[in-house]
């Protein structure tokens, strides 16, 4: 496996690991980074139930964790792989859509943008 900054190149996979990226690193125009949580206390009314709180974030997944993958081909033998992601929801939607309906023609445009985004917003 061949190392080029952001991308990790092994056959025909091409492969980013998004662990430490804040902003959504979908098709969109979006490069700003996600904002903080909501964060909510929710009031015991129960004295058997103690005060909750919870957080709400802006990307999926909501709960704050991270996706492990998604796969955009990136041409007829290349793939496209986004390690530990989190991602908007327009984009989440997208990149779902496009997968179920079978759009790999649509998944390989979405794979250049992404490409193109990564390389001029992340630094190394």
């Amino acid at each position: 496996m061949t190392s080029n900054k952001i991308f990790e190149y092994n056959g025909n996979t091409v492969s980013v690991d998004l662990s430490n990226v804040k902003f959504c690193p979908g098709p969109c125009n979006c490069s700003v980074d996600e904002p903080e949580p909501l964060i909510y206390t929710l009031q015991k009314l129960d004295m058997n139930i103690s005060a909750k709180t919870e957080y709400t974030y802006y990307y999926k997944p909501y709960s704050g964790g991270k996706y492990a993958k998604f796969c955009y081909p990136i041409n007829d033998t290349q793939v496209l792989v986004l390690n530990n992601l989190r991602i908007c929801s327009s984009c989440h939607h997208r990149y779902l859509e496009f997968t179920e309906e079978n759009y790999i023609d649509e998944l390989k445009k979405d794979a250049n943008i992404i490409m193109k985004k990564l390389k001029k917003n992340i630094s190394n």
